[in-house]
């Protein structure tokens, strides 16, 4: 009897165990699957987040396809998507407009001349293409975004320095130069198809206001590394002096930027902005590199309130230094400096209206997506 108890007992103890075996199993299995799928769910949902957006710029950009002939460079922005660029082909030059994210490209002006300059109105409302018949001419040729020639002047010229109005697209000036850098000025209105001779006592003028304009009046007789910053009336002679002791200067619209180095900080620059009549906004100080005579500018462009430009991280000489640039932007308004990108090398500068993109490079071939701090070829089949 006895025996029988203890053999139910171990029937029973294995019985209990065989179902306690199976439905650990079972569980088991259960949780495995969910386990499995979760990772798959969680990594599937990370690989969909970190794929861009359809409408990420970089993405969608569409770089210029080969050409016929060769690349001169880029020119600058007709708007916040559209591009100038220029293209060499034996002595004859073209000149396209070409969106950089759609492809469409459209020609702007064909010349059977090389082409020097081109030169873009602060909203994009005309191109101002200069070619050169001779060494000591030149040919000034005003076309709308569309390609519509407006004015064709000639001037006997080596060289050209060109500054648009900001307030009026129509409106400009023109500084021809002979090889031994004598230079006489002349003001273009596009809508009154004239060129003008003006008299102003330096070349490289900058519009105030509609009216005035604005140039550093250096002492032939008495060089020196800084100037007296003037006010002038366009068709007048009569100078107003309004600043002391600036080492560089620029305006856009409704701005003016003065830069001047502390005589106890040389070692640093001072940009200050101030409003078309001269009250301060803002100010801010950055280490600069010297140069044999003088101190370097870095390039910079402007994108409405703001200064974007490239600012090295101590001070040096130009030549020896090798710190690399940062690409900021200075809100001349507020006074709030950001940091776009890190690493950069001073090159020239241009940059689109909205200040989200910018071209950069020696022949403008880079574009510079701020947003996403990428760098983009504009030519197919080009590396940075």
């Amino acid at each position: 009897m006895k025996n029988i108890q203890i053999t139910y007992s171990y029937r029973f103890l294995f019985l209990f165990l065989f179902l306690l075996y199976h439905l650990i199993f079972i569980v088991g299995c259960e949780n495995t699957e969910v386990t499995e799928i979760q990772p798959k769910s969680k990594q599937n949902q990370i690989s969909e987040d970190s794929v861009p957006p359809a409408d990420n710029k970089k993405d969608s950009i569409a770089p210029i396809k080969p050409i016929a002939g060769e690349f001169q460079g880029a020119n600058g922005w007709l708007s916040n998507e559209t591009i100038v660029y220029t293209v060499n082909n034996g002595t004859a030059s073209s000149v396209y407009a070409y969106n950089l994210f759609t492809g469409e490209q459209n020609l702007l002006f064909e010349s059977s001349v090389p082409i020097a300059a081109v030169t873009i109105s602060p909203n994009g409302k005309y191109v101002l293409i200069r070619s050169s018949p001779g060494t000591y001419e030149s040919t000034l040729t005003v076309v709308k975004g569309n390609g519509e020639i407006l004015m064709n002047e000639s001037l006997s010229s080596f060289d050209l320095a060109v500054e648009w109005n900001p307030y009026n697209e129509e409106s400009l000036l023109v500084s021809s130069f002979t090889e031994d850098w004598d230079f006489s000025s002349w003001h273009m209105d596009i809508k009154a198809d004239t060129l003008e001779e003006i008299k102003i006592r330096e070349p490289f003028a900058k519009w105030l206001k509609n009216d005035q304009i604005l140039f550093l009046g250096w002492d032939s007789e008495s060089p020196s590394l800084f100037a007296p910053l003037i006010m002038q009336t366009i068709n007048g002679d009569n100078e107003t002096k309004v600043m002391e002791n600036i080492f560089h200067f620029d305006a856009s619209k409704n701005r003016v930027m003065a830069i001047t180095v502390p005589s106890e900080k040389s070692e640093q620059a001072v940009y200050t902005f101030m409003d078309n009549n001269f009250r301060k906004l803002s100010s801010y100080t950055v280490p600069h590199l010297t140069r044999f005579s003088d101190w370097l500018v870095p390039y910079y462009d402007w994108s409405k309130d703001n200064l974007i430009t490239f600012q090295p991280l101590y001070s040096a000489e130009s030549d020896t230094y090798t710190g690399g640039f940062q690409l900021v932007a200075f809100d001349s308004k507020t006074g709030v400096k950001e940091v776009l990108m890190e690493g950069m090398e001073n090159t020239p500068l241009s940059c689109s209206p909205d200040g989200l993109a910018c071209l950069a490079g020696y022949y403008l071939e880079e574009l510079i997506m701020l947003d996403s701090k990428e760098k983009v070829p504009i030519l197919e089949n080009k590396e940075i």
